[in-house]
């Protein structure tokens, strides 16, 4: 199935946005992410609803400082919804015993979005996997 350029480009445009509030930590800024009443599955666990999706997301304070890097953004579009994955490199640093410690992570995100009135959103955030 195509994806038209406008579409893909604000796809990718979100999974940057994402990046951006998780790196910067603003918890505030996810919700030009996610849908109200997104629902985020991390680890085994599921959160429902934007507010605990930001909460969720606050565990990114265990790390001094975190960079994802955004890469394969692959969807398929059937009018206002799409669904597909997106693969992310991120790089966390936090606290060693002996110093800074590096852990790279790589990331692929399962995605549902949804083009709501006031733009492109994540409603559902499955298997949010980490490959080892």
């Amino acid at each position: 199935m195509s994806i038209s350029n406008e579409d893909f480009i604000e796809i990718q445009q979100l999974m940057y946005r994402y990046a951006r509030c998780a790196d910067k930590r603003d918890y505030a800024g996810f919700a030009s992410v996610y849908a109200e009443d997104a629902t985020l599955v991390f680890i085994g666990n599921e959160f429902v609803g934007l507010a605990a999706i930001q909460k969720a997301l606050t565990e990114l304070e265990k790390y001094k400082r975190t960079f994802h890097q955004v890469f394969n953004v692959d969807y398929q579009v059937d009018g206002h919804k799409a669904t597909g994955e997106t693969y992310c490199l991120a790089v966390h640093i936090m606290d060693g015993d002996t110093g800074e410690v590096k852990h790279d992570m790589g990331i692929r995100y399962k995605d549902k979005l949804a083009k709501e009135a006031k733009g492109l959103d994540i409603i559902t955030n499955k298997d949010f996997s980490q490959n080892k």
